[in-house]
């Protein structure tokens, strides 16, 4: 069984050719990351509410 942060790192290792930089933990905890994560529950959200689960 791996670790969190092993699974962290592979999925960043995958995700920096599309990205074109490789995502860490210190971007994902700072204020950019936490903007992120509101933005997209927002959109989360709107997207449940049309599709009638709220």
């Amino acid at each position: 069984m791996k670790s969190l942060g092993e699974i962290e790192e592979g999925l960043a290792e995958k995700a920096e050719p599309v990205l074109g930089f490789k995502p860490s933990s210190k971007f994902k905890r700072g204020p950019i990351g936490i903007l992120i994560y509101v933005v997209c529950g927002i959109i989360a959200f709107f997207s449940l509410r049309s599709a009638g689960v709220f």
